[in-house]
């Protein structure tokens, strides 16, 4: 796994209420199960653009977007100044 999508993952951990640790974010898990409700996912959004330096585009507002870490990790690695790796 890459640093930025460590970086990420640790981002994300903290906006998810049933999870305690990177390790137990399956990429392709149901987030909203996890405890991510369009509040935290609002709050996300805002700590993914200052740790990625980008802005989350209007575009990506989805449930499908923010369904999965996959998902999002799209949008920053697309997105994100430098590009992150995949």
């Amino acid at each position: 796994m890459t640093d930025r999508r460590e970086e990420f993952l640790r981002v994300l951990l903290g906006h998810l209420g049933a999870v305690q640790d990177t390790s137990q974010i399956a990429p392709t898990a149901n987030l909203r199960g996890l405890g991510l409700n369009s509040m935290r996912a609002v709050d996300l959004v805002m700590d993914l653009e200052d740790a990625f330096e980008f802005v989350f585009p209007d575009s990506a507002f989805t449930d499908e977007v923010f369904a999965t870490a996959d998902s999002i990790w799209a949008v920053v690695s697309e997105h994100a100044s430098g590009r992150a790796e995949p």
